[in-house]
């Protein structure tokens, strides 16, 4: 009867206490065998948030607005409806094909229903397309962080402010590729690589 009541007590504490909180009691052992199996997901989703990103040294909507007072182009609607997007798509592409050709085959993208998030937090976009942003694995039930990235993107040399910026978006995508490669196989990341800072050829702005 001391055990049924036992069992019982056990079980309700388990349900009252906040997944939040048992994220946090979990171990770095435990932590890293549950990035590692994300591996065997069918799709994780991806999005991504450009509201704190200075770019060229403005914000976004002052980098937006000067450029559409500076041409003949609605640079507002392209910026939100073709130029946003298409970088992202650049980056997913990017993102994929590396991880599909090393031979994973978990689906990266818009993936709303699935069960765990990459959460991309663009930070700085430099006059020559180089990004920087950060990412955040999360569980989709909970807000707690499973794992935290710092994520670069070196742009180009000639063409375009976006054609520049696509640059940059590719080999963004290429370098999360490689560390999720990382978390895959080993639960995490080395500690040079997560905690990088851009070399002597990145320009901030």
């Amino acid at each position: 009867m001391r055990k049924l009541l036992f069992l019982s007590f056990t079980i309700v504490l388990a349900l009252c206490f906040p997944a939040d909180l048992l994220y946090s009691q979990t171990s770095e052992k435990e932590m890293r065998e549950l990035l590692k199996s994300l591996k065997n997901e069918k799709e994780i989703n991806v999005i991504i948030d450009f509201s704190q990103a200075i770019i060229h040294g403005k914000s976004e909507v002052d980098f937006v607005y000067i450029e559409g007072i500076s041409s003949e182009e609605d640079w507002i609607t392209l910026w939100e409806n073709e130029y946003k997007p298409g970088l992202f798509q650049v980056f997913l592409e990017a993102f994929n094909t590396y991880m599909f050709d090393v031979g994973y085959r978990v689906r990266f993208g818009s993936f709303e229903q699935s069960q765990y998030q990459i959460k991309l937090i663009v930070s700085s976009i430099s006059e020559n397309g180089s990004v920087l942003m950060s990412g955040f694995i999360k569980n989709r039930d909970q807000e707690t962080t499973l794992y935290e990235l710092t994520i670069i993107g070196n742009g180009g040399t000639f063409g375009s402010k976006i054609n520049l910026m696509g640059d940059g978006f590719k080999r963004a995508g290429i370098d999360l590729a490689k560390q999720m490669i990382s978390v895959f196989e080993r639960g995490k990341v080395s500690v040079l690589k997560k905690g990088r800072v851009p070399d002597e050829n990145w320009a901030p702005f």
